[in-house]
């Protein structure tokens, strides 16, 4: 009994190990199937509007930051046409994001939204959903840059540092998703729960050249502000959304003169 069970062993690990690996890649490769949002906000319109497309995950769906970020971006702009888009790709990570959105709004598409122009201000709105499926640092930063070069066209382009959430308690919609995030969360982050900063500083380091907003300027961490998400401790309210875009309009760059479109 004790020979058979050593010469068994070896193929129960390598069989554990192949169904471990081949589970894992399975769970990578499936994508949710509902479509993108978009929405627009357009302020004091005019013949040369400043134009903002805001691309993102959850957090950029709805238009919720509308119409705080397009009037605060009016004001600065000393009372000058803005025009807002929104495209929110829900519970997708950067990778799935980047391949959604030229599959499913290449830029003429997105770009018809301003008579075919690119628009001035592009702003990334991602990582929540790297963080809480743990895709990896590498696989954040990678597809992070691949964003901002897929907009290289636009006047700017600036990222929002990954926001502050309840990684340690999130608790996924499903079986599937809690497996998939613990499989995952082995994989790439040591079984960490918390990587915010992980992945955050791996964006920094690797590419000190991105154009950043601060989020921790709005808030600077989920314990002690908990009433400004919903109950999953993952997305903001309405509420707190909507003074969201209101610290995106003030905290975004500017630039003191901006050319008229041909």
């Amino acid at each position: 009994m004790k020979q058979g069970l050593e010469i068994l062993l070896p193929g129960l690990r390598r069989g554990f190990f192949v169904l471990a690996v081949t589970t894992g890649l399975t769970l990578l490769t499936l994508k949710r199937t509902d479509e993108p949002v978009v929405a627009c906000s357009l302020v004091n319109d005019g013949p040369n509007n400043y134009t903002v497309l805001v691309v993102g995950e959850s957090w950029a769906s709805d238009g919720k930051v509308f119409p705080e970020l397009p009037k605060v971006v009016s004001k600065r702009l000393g009372g000058r046409g803005v025009q807002a888009c929104s495209i929110g790709f829900n519970g997708r990570n950067s990778r799935l994001l980047y391949s959604e959105l030229r599959e499913k709004f290449p830029k003429y598409r997105l770009y018809s939204l301003y008579d075919s122009n690119p628009p001035n201000k592009v702003i990334l709105m991602t990582g929540v959903n790297d963080v809480i499926q743990h895709v990896g640092a590498a696989n954040y930063v990678e597809f992070t840059k691949k964003l901002t070069e897929y907009f290289a066209d636009a006047d700017d382009v600036e990222v929002i540092s990954i926001p502050r959430v309840n990684e340690r308690w999130f608790k996924p919609p499903n079986l599937f998703s809690r497996m998939k995030r613990n499989v995952l969360r082995c994989f790439y982050d040591s079984c960490d729960f918390q990587v915010n900063e992980l992945y955050r500083v791996a964006l920094w380091r690797d590419h000190p050249d991105l154009h950043v907003l601060e989020f921790d300027n709005f808030v600077d961490r989920f314990e002690g502000h908990e009433e400004y998400y919903k109950l999953d401790g993952v997305h903001l309210t309405d509420e707190y959304l909507h003074k969201y875009g209101r610290f995106i309009g003030e905290a975004m760059t500017l630039p003191s003169r901006v050319a008229e479109r041909r």
